[in-house]
Order: structure tokens, then sequence, then C-alpha cells
């Protein structure tokens, strides 16, 4: 994500001395999970002499941010498309990427992150094997944006709330770090204002192996 999504990778780097001793780029890739509830305005009724408005309910969830970035890039995804942060490992730059059907797609632009605060941490450390364990806390915030170059998203949402990011290390064979974050914020669809609550959630570990040959799949 912009800003970049410090998921206490440089605390994990302790536990890399595997990884690194493989070729090639290596990546960590970890779900990001968007679910979210709320609500938008909904119509008005006349009887006589009584008006009744109404709200709608409605949910936004990773499928719906999927569908939305594809309407907007003129892409086609299935229903199995996922999105995913991709971490290079030991450093780099974090990307957000729809990966489908065996593609990777960049959409890092649609997305941005950000620290609204500074972090209280709780640890577990061991001195003697060297494996430690903690959690982060802090306030984050979390946005779909419009990219210049594409067309207007049909969706956009800025949530803030409490984020958790737990970690261990070392963790074989890459860092162990999730994010949890209970959020809260406003949004649009179609223009049409949203309020919304939810989580959003990055987790999962999966290491791949991106060969030289970038004619190659990551493996």
């Amino acid at each position: 994500m912009k800003d970049t999504m410090k998921l206490t990778i440089i605390a994990a780097l302790a536990s890399l001395a595997a990884v690194q001793a493989w070729a090639d780029q290596t990546n960590l890739v970890r779900n990001l999970d968007i679910q979210l509830v709320g609500i938008q305005q909904g119509g008005a009724a006349t009887t006589k002499n009584v008006t009744i408005t109404s709200v709608d309910r409605v949910r936004v969830e990773t499928a719906d941010v999927i569908s939305a970035i594809a309407a907007a890039t003129g892409n086609t995804f299935s229903p199995n498309a996922q999105l995913v942060v991709i971490t290079p490992l030991p450093s780099g730059s974090v990307t957000v990427a729809i990966r489908d059907r065996g593609n990777s797609i960049n959409v890092s632009g649609f997305f941005f992150q950000s620290y609204l605060s500074d972090s209280v941490s709780k640890s577990t450390v061991n001195s003697k094997n060297g494996k430690s364990n903690g959690s982060n806390y802090s306030i984050q915030e979390f946005g779909l944006q419009d990219v210049g170059g594409y067309e207007p998203l049909a969706l956009h949402y800025t949530l803030s709330g409490v984020a958790v990011e737990n970690f261990s290390i070392p963790a074989i064979p890459g860092p162990r770090s999730e994010l949890s974050a209970d959020v809260s914020g406003t949004g649009d669809n179609a223009g049409d204002l949203l309020i919304l609550q939810g989580t959003v959630r990055v987790h999962g570990q999966s290491i791949e192996i991106v060969p030289d040959n970038p004619n190659s799949p990551p493996v």
C-alpha cells in the first residue's frame, strides 16, 4: 500500500537466514481482506401527510473492491481472484496486487495506508534461542482512491481505527506478521455516501520464489 504497509518486517529480518540462501527473488505473500458493513441513504415514501425516509444497509467486501478496480482498469477477473500484499525479502517496496488465473496485476496506487499515531508494543523475547513474539498497537488509516490514467472508481472509502500487528521471529521459511484493524469511516458507491465500519486484515503466509527468468512463473 501507499506509504508502505509496515508489518513488522524489520523485526522479522533475523528469521531470514534460510530465505536469503535461496536463489532469485523471494517474496512474502499475504492476503488482504476487506469486510465492511454500513448504511446509505434510502428512499422516501409519502402516505397522506406522513413521509417516511429510510436507509439501506450495504456490504463492502474484498470482491467488491476487486470488481471496482476491474471496471476502472478494463480488466476482467474471475470469482476466484485474490487481493494480496507482496513484500520482497529481505527488503523492498511493498505492493498490492490482484492475483487471478496465474496473472498478477499491481494495483498499489488504488490503496493508501498511513499511521495516525505512534505504536505501543508488547513482546516476549528468549535471549537463549533468539525467539520472540509480540504485538504492536496503533491508529492507522486505510483508503481506496482513484488513480490517474484510469477511469474513476465507482467505490471509494477512507477508514481509520485501532490496528494490531502480531509478529513472531524467527519463523521459517519467512517472517510471520499479520495485521487486523477495526475501522470505521465514510465512502461512496457511485457517488452515494456510505457510512462504514468493519475490518481490514492482512493475514496468511506464503513464500514464493520469482526466478531470474522473467518468463518463469513464481514457484
